[in-house]
């Protein structure tokens, strides 16, 4: 039995004219092994930007590799979870245009031996304790993770 869970970022037409963009790769503890079975994860870096409500979201890029025996998208593989203080942060639908974001990678089908960068984003509960993120395959028996922490302050 699967279930999926979507929640959204508010959002209004409300005009949010600062937005800023912050790359890092920066980590204090980072678990470097990418294999998780039939997929290669990397936590690669990540941004801050506004939902549409003016809140601040956490925007971190993905390395998906499929190395699965069938097309196969980052949403159906894996699972992701951002946390704060060790409380998961909801995941963003809705993010202010100039953060140049889309959600399309997702779920997006790709063949065996193909990578593709896929973003998601987290509504932060504050802008200064660290976002740790954890990656496992979903159908799988094995407890392989990946983790890596983000210092965002």
């Amino acid at each position: 039995f699967l279930m999926l869970s979507f929640a959204s970022c508010d959002f209004s037409d409300t005009d949010s004219s600062s937005s800023s963009s912050q790359s890092s790769s920066s980590s204090k503890k980072e678990e470097t092994k990418s294999n998780l079975g039939d997929y290669n994860v990397v936590i690669d870096s990540f941004r801050m930007a506004e939902d549409y409500q003016g809140e601040d979201v956490i925007i971190v890029k993905y390395l998906f590799t499929n190395n699965s025996d069938e097309s196969d998208s980052f949403m159906l593989a894996v699972d992701e979870i951002a946390y704060q203080d060790g409380v998961e942060l909801q995941e963003c639908y809705f993010v202010d245009d100039s953060a140049n974001y889309s959600i399309d990678n997702q779920s997006k089908k790709i063949r065996p031996g193909v990578t593709l960068s896929v973003e998601v984003a987290y509504e932060l509960a504050d802008t200064t304790t660290d976002v740790e993120i954890e990656v496992e395959e979903i159908f799988s028996f094995k407890e392989r993770k990946i983790t890596k922490t983000f210092s965002i302050d």
